[in-house]
């Protein structure tokens, strides 16, 4: 396994009970965007098959309590606007409950603040959040119970290749042998794997700021998301909001600066903020964005696969678009259907790489947000 992120420590989970699985990382065990994502889990509001998200859910549910792992549930309010309400409404993810402005308020009492340029909102359930460090790690230690070796600063070169099949990678620190080499290394796979197979994948970024409210907001406050400004927010543990969202393309992820945008900043602080009750005049206590960078697909779905034009026991995650953390679940039980050959319970096809014709890495952003306003590509 290469890439010791959610990904990988997902994978490694599923495989190590009756596998020697080994995890080695160039830098550390969920050192990049893993453990900076959000850690909002929305997937009945995802383009994504019901099965995904049914099987997702039932396995954060099922880790829920294990090693120092939680999984708060909590529904999810999709706004919509009171101009072009049918835009927003008829275009929105099946599943969802309209409810008037005044039911929201009724309903979340003390959670809402200024609603007045929205006509209601969308009620999800099945929804919920978690911590990502607490989640990337229980992962971790419940890999290494069964079995599984992970080591940090341990960079792998390449995969070495006879007769067609992979037979294990060389390291920097000599070689290793394998019958199946996964790499699960977001959007530096395209130019790690260049010489076996084309991947069409572009880095993305996004931004999130922490506010420590005036007031705390109720315990039961509902997570949510604005459509026309692609963002969303959700309570910590702690009692301070969550905001995030602006996701864009990157040209040069490594020569790119790491500081939340200006205007994501002033567009939380003067626009989001104000929805919520007493959070407007709150101060922000954090900024994040991805230390690296998160990874596109031109579809917006991810790429889970053993390329045919790739060496026999290749397999590919990439491409996650953002829902790393929340599709981990099915991405590890995807890849073990691959190595063993047993039948998962949810659609693959969506997973594999020749559903692209055009491998190349010019493409656009494609969010996942449906009507609303588009991205900026820096």
């Amino acid at each position: 396994m290469v890439g010791a992120g959610v990904s990988g420590l997902a994978i490694a989970r599923e495989l190590a009970p009756d596998h020697d699985v080994i995890v080695l990382d160039k830098g550390g065990v969920a050192a990049d965007t893993s453990s900076r994502a959000s850690g909002m889990i929305s997937l009945s509001l995802e383009p994504f098959p019901d099965e995904w998200a049914s099987f997702a859910l039932s396995q954060f549910r099922a880790l829920d309590g294990q090693g120092i792992f939680s999984f708060t549930e909590r529904e999810t309010v999709r706004l919509v606007p009171e101009t072009n309400t049918d835009l927003y409404t008829d275009q929105a993810p099946d599943g969802g409950g309209f409810l008037t402005r005044p039911e929201l308020e009724r309903r979340y009492p003390d959670s809402f603040g200024d609603l007045s340029a929205y006509g209601g909102g969308l009620v999800y359930d099945g929804t919920g959040y978690l911590d990502a460090l607490d989640y990337t790690m229980t992962l971790k230690w419940a890999a290494e119970r069964a079995g599984a070796e992970i080591f940090r600063d341990h960079e792998v070169l390449d995969i070495r290749v006879e007769d067609g099949m992979v037979t294990g990678v060389e390291t920097e620190y000599g070689l290793i042998d394998a019958d199946h080499v996964v790499y699960a290394t977001g959007w530096k796979t395209r130019d790690l794997l260049a010489d076996y197979v084309d991947v069409p994948v572009r880095p993305l970024r996004w931004n999130a700021v922490v506010i420590e409210p005036n007031d705390p907001l109720p315990a039961d406050c509902p997570m949510g998301s604005e459509p026309t400004m692609q963002i969303y927010w959700r309570l910590t543990a702690h009692g301070n909001v969550l905001v995030g969202g602006n996701e864009h393309l990157l040209t040069d992820p490594e020569g790119t600066p790491m500081d939340v945008q200006t205007s994501f900043r002033e567009r939380v602080i003067e626009d989001v903020a104000p929805l919520l009750d007493g959070v407007a005049g709150g101060r922000i206590r954090r900024e994040d964005c991805c230390p690296t960078a998160d990874c596109a697909s031109p579809d917006g779905l991810p790429i889970i696969d053993t390329p045919e034009e790739g060496p026999d026991g290749l397999a590919i995650v990439t491409g996650l678009h953002g829902r790393g953390i929340m599709l981990s679940p099915v991405t590890g039980h995807a890849v073990r259907s691959l190595v063993t050959g047993e039948e998962p319970p949810f659609p693959m096809a969506q997973f594999r790489l020749d559903r692209f014709d055009d491998r190349s890495a010019d493409f656009e952003y494609r969010s996942h947000w449906g009507p609303g306003e588009g991205n900026s590509v820096p």
